[in-house]
């Protein structure tokens, strides 16, 4: 096995290749933990929080399933299921749009937005737990930065 100062002497295409086979690593490690740590709050897959605020920032007026697949990085059909799975639920609500007749409008039902502020202080917790521990000041906001630097 390599050692960092070895793996730092690598090239950058090495260092990529190493940094998304570790990312996807990463992803695998944590998803089930928190998939079982969020379905105590009838939660079946974490994306869900993150559609659920996304619909709370979009206010009064809904949002749009297209603007979530945007912001979200997600394929329609992906974001369809989801929708329908957290319908049947009861956590949003589908209405046609009114501007858009081919288009619906997402909204929180009141259990949804129960549900969407009760489970932030557990799943922040979960978080700290899974990777805060992990990770100082510096380097949490370092990931952050490399992250957001990939997708933005």
């Amino acid at each position: 096995m390599k050692t960092y100062n070895e793996i730092e002497a690598e090239n950058q295409e090495e260092l990529a290749s190493r940094a998304w086979f570790h990312l996807m690593r990463a992803h695998r490690y944590l998803y089930p933990r928190f998939e079982r740590s969020l379905r105590d709050y009838g939660i079946d897959n974490p994306v869900w929080y993150e559609i659920m605020l996304e619909i709370e920032r979009a206010g009064e007026q809904g949002a749009k399933a297209a603007d979530l697949q945007d912001k979200l990085y997600m394929a329609q059909f992906t974001m369809s299921r989801h929708i329908s799975r957290m319908e049947k639920k009861g956590l949003v609500e589908r209405q046609p749009d009114k501007e858009d007749g081919r288009a619906h409008l997402i909204f929180l039902t009141k259990k949804g937005a129960d549900v969407n502020k009760e489970l932030w202080p557990h799943y922040f917790r979960t978080i700290q737990k899974e990777v805060g521990a992990h990770l100082n000041k510096d380097e949490a906001f370092t990931l952050f930065k490399l992250l957001t630097k990939i997708y933005s």
